[in-house]
């Protein structure tokens, strides 16, 4: 994340950096999805946040509690860093979804930073100074001399010291999640070739997307009966990209709802489960399709077999997978042992619903 500090010609400050380290952490241990993929990708299986009785006290934003102990999070101290974030990306401040997904991402961020330094501790991990100095080796090469170094320092307000710290403690939550990696268990020799067998087999589809609202039973209600009228011109012989173009909530909307080849694995499972179940080009789901997103239609416009993945490629895809699912699970493992009191009125956002996806 930090490794590259070049943006458009110029250097990214300190401040940058940190709000770069304030809201990258959840997809540094596998628990956040900033991609730039279609949203209904693979995102990971979560445990809900144990929540306590909210919080009344508005100069408190959130209390996490476990065998660790307890931290707070102040309301001073999450406004200035939502703060923070903003002035760096101020085209988060255009749309309410991201500024709410935001707000979220900091009290996950805090909540999993007690998490992840507990088990830390627990598990005596250090951060590696040969490490931290590569870091801060890193950061200074971006800069044309010493001095200017210093000066970018004193004009952020930051001292190296603390910078030191910010980078030690992005380590140790990295080496935590190395540790989980560590328990992901080999592919076996059959599971490689069934896997390269299934990666050779594809599709390609288009879908129509009916975004719904966390939480808002009512307007869901409406959003499907919507989806089913839809669904009903489609079969009664409307044009289907016509229909994405104009309904659809996707950002493949513009290309007709159009979604190009995938292969299984790339799809969250009911959407996965609806593509492949298709039989001929042109055939559509007969029924709505529910996802954690909304409703889809979705229409089956071609297949193909690909090329075999080469063998070693497809041993360390499986692997990647397995040690993917081997973080998700320790990070859930973490969840499930805390409990998260949020303030509602400052924090705005529910950490169990899930996020609107961003295009």
């Amino acid at each position: 994340m930090y490794l590259s500090m070049q943006s458009k010609g110029r250097t990214w400050t300190f401040r940058t950096f940190l709000a770069l380290l304030l809201v990258g952490v959840m997809t540094a241990v596998g628990c956040g999805n900033t991609s730039d993929k279609n949203e209904e990708e693979v995102g990971s299986e979560t445990t809900d946040y144990r929540l306590g009785e909210p919080i009344t006290d508005s100069t408190l934003a959130a209390i996490v509690t476990s065998k660790y102990g307890t931290d707070t999070l102040t309301t001073e101290t999450f406004l200035a860093q939502y703060n923070m974030v903003l002035e760096r990306f101020p085209m988060i401040q255009g749309s309410p979804e991201q500024t709410r997904e935001l707000r979220r991402n900091l009290v996950e961020d805090f909540v999993m930073r007690h998490a992840l330094f507990g088990e830390a501790d627990e598990l005596n991990i250090v951060a590696d100074t040969e490490r931290i100095n590569m870091q801060i080796a890193r950061i200074r090469s971006q800069f044309p001399n010493e001095e200017a170094y210093q000066q970018a320092l004193v004009e952020e307000g930051i001292t190296e010291d603390s910078l030191r710290n910010s980078i030690r403690d992005l380590i140790r939550q990295q080496m935590v999640q190395e540790h989980m990696e560590a328990g992901a268990v080999q592919p076996t020799e059959s599971e490689i070739e069934a896997f390269r067998q299934e990666q050779a087999q594809q599709i390609r589809a288009s879908h129509i997307l009916f975004l719904t609202p966390p939480g808002d039973t009512g307007a869901e209600d409406s959003i499907r009966a919507k989806a089913e009228a839809v669904l009903d011109s489609i079969k009664a012989g409307a044009d289907f990209a016509e229909m994405a173009r104009r309904h659809s909530d996707d950002g493949s909307a513009s290309q007709g709802g159009d979604l190009n080849y995938f292969s299984r694995g790339q799809m969250v499972p009911p959407f996965e489960e609806a593509a492949f179940s298709l039989k001929d080009s042109g055939d559509v789901t007969p029924e709505l399709v529910k996802t954690q997103y909304g409703y889809h239609i979705i229409q089956l416009t071609d297949r193909r077999t690909g090329e075999l993945v080469d063998t070693s490629q497809a041993r360390q895809m499986l692997l990647s997978r397995n040690r993917q699912e081997a973080v998700e699970a320790g990070i859930n493992r973490l969840r499930a042992e805390v409990t998260v009191r949020v303030n509602p009125n400052v924090v705005q956002a529910d950490l169990n619903q899930p996020l609107i996806p961003r295009y």
